[in-house]
């Protein structure tokens, strides 16, 4: 498990924070990485801090994520509420 949070790069946070919430103080957004492909269902929380991610589960307790930060090209807020485990 981990204990550090995972954070977006600043650039992508003040991008988040100028994007409007899917509920308290989170946004459920797509990446889109460089090489095109798109992880669905992330949740983020603060605007910063990448929290979970469906079908994979909390961030915290991964052994690290299945993409590089600095790969995101485009992160897409869709406010689709699924079941997260947080």
């Amino acid at each position: 498990m981990r204990d550090d949070y995972v954070t977006l790069p600043e650039h992508w946070s003040k991008f988040l924070q100028s994007q409007p919430e899917t509920g308290m103080d989170y946004q459920v957004v797509d990446l889109t990485l460089g090489d095109g492909t798109r992880i669905h269902d992330v949740a983020i929380v603060g605007s910063s801090i990448i929290a979970e991610i469906k079908g994979l589960g909390l961030v915290r307790e991964l052994p690290g994520l299945p993409f590089d930060l600095y790969d995101i090209a485009d992160i897409t807020v869709t406010h689709h509420k699924s079941k997260f485990r947080r």
